[in-house]
């Protein structure tokens, strides 16, 4: 195999690619115009068809990744809205079981207040009530010893048989009145 390598080392790069490749058939000059044939198509290839795929194939992956950062925050708005929404309804919820506690209290303090209205109103009733039957009374008093003092008086001109002098009868009548005021 040195042999091999040395045979080679004498001999010139193309000698050499002659050497190696002539028993397939290959051929220099043919290889080098394909070589440059290839490099020329696959560079027309790239920039005409593989680097526009690339940009797409990048625009794609692009809008792929917005998208999926657009739902990312789509789902984190969510979230928080639906926490807020969730804190919303406990605060309305608070606030509504307040309100019914204040109007609770209220109604009752209404009606309390409303009881003791009636109370101090039937009170008032009774009050004036107990006033008028006195009043009356005192007034059915006061009739009653005129009445017995008439009747006094008409009795005695009765018994007498003449009539009584005016300062008599202011005497029976005062007499009749203080008999009936110590009953």
């Amino acid at each position: 195999m040195h042999a091999a390598l040395l045979f080679l080392a004498a001999d010139s790069p193309l000698d050499i690619v002659v050497k190696i490749f002539g028993p397939f058939g290959v051929k220099p000059e043919l290889l080098f115009a394909q070589i440059i044939n290839f490099g020329v198509v696959s560079a027309v290839v790239y920039y005409f068809a593989i680097k526009p795929v690339l940009a797409t194939v990048d625009q794609r992956n692009k809008k792929i990744a917005e998208g999926l950062q657009y739902t990312e925050e789509v789902k984190k708005k969510l979230a928080d809205t639906e926490t807020q929404q969730a804190e919303v309804l406990k605060q309305a919820s608070l606030e509504g079981k307040k309100i019914i506690t204040e109007a609770r209290d209220t109604g009752k303090a209404l009606v309390e207040k409303a009881a003791q209205d009636a109370t101090r109103t039937a009170e008032d009733i009774i009050k004036k009530g107990h006033e008028a039957n006195a009043l009356e009374r005192t007034q059915m008093l006061n009739d009653l010893r005129r009445e017995v003092a008439q009747l006094v008086v008409t009795t005695t001109n009765r018994v007498l048989g003449r009539d009584l002098t005016p300062e008599e009868r202011a005497r029976f009548n005062s007499s009749a009145v203080q008999d009936l005021s110590k009953n």
